[in-house]
């Protein structure tokens, strides 16, 4: 189950590519700051989670998040796999932006691929709506949105029920359904 969730970073990234041919120019603007990833980061996100299931609500910072899940991808995946990392920025009003860095050599005239939109709850999971990606200066948006966030939907499903979900400029803290 976990495997089939790393995946979907590598299907997204796919997805996004083979569907940026035809888009519009421009970029998917990221936030004007650094979120270091580390080791150590990536320990404490996983120990503020575990803490977190036990009770009932976790509060990870953006460099906690993005070092997790760095980190899971790489400890999860064979050498062969395309990401370097995950960085992920996170603003008042469940606002969400994501880069996933490619490896050099996997995506032609660039290494980034940025995400951006909401997240929130849906049917008692957490739960991201895309509106828009961007890739070496080509944007997509409208309904294949809808389909990447349903892949990145159906990974995170596997997470258990929660209630509320809550970001800020630098954190993000998700609340566990029946706690």
């Amino acid at each position: 189950m976990l495997n089939r969730r790393i995946w979907v970073v590598a299907l997204v990234a796919l997805l996004l590519m083979s569907s940026l041919a035809g888009c519009a120019m421009g970029d998917v603007a990221a936030p004007d700051r650094e979120v270091p990833i580390s080791i150590d980061a990536a320990l404490e996100g996983q120990n503020a989670g575990l803490a977190g299931l036990m009770a009932g609500k976790v509060t990870w910072s953006e460099a906690q998040l993005s070092s997790f899940l760095t980190e899971l991808l790489k400890a999860n995946t064979g050498p062969n796999q395309p990401v370097e990392s995950i960085v992920v920025w996170l603003s008042p009003g469940n606002q969400i932006h994501a880069r996933i860095t490619l490896k050099d050599g996997v995506l032609l005239g660039g290494k980034n691929i940025d995400l951006a939109g909401t997240i929130g709850i849906e049917n008692g999971k957490v739960a991201v709506n895309l509106t828009d990606a961007g890739a070496n200066g080509m944007m997509v948006s409208g309904p294949i949105m809808g389909l990447v966030s349903q892949y990145i939907n159906g990974a995170l499903a596997g997470f258990g029920v929660a209630a509320d979900v809550m970001t800020d400029d630098g954190s993000i803290t998700i609340s566990m359904g029946g706690m």
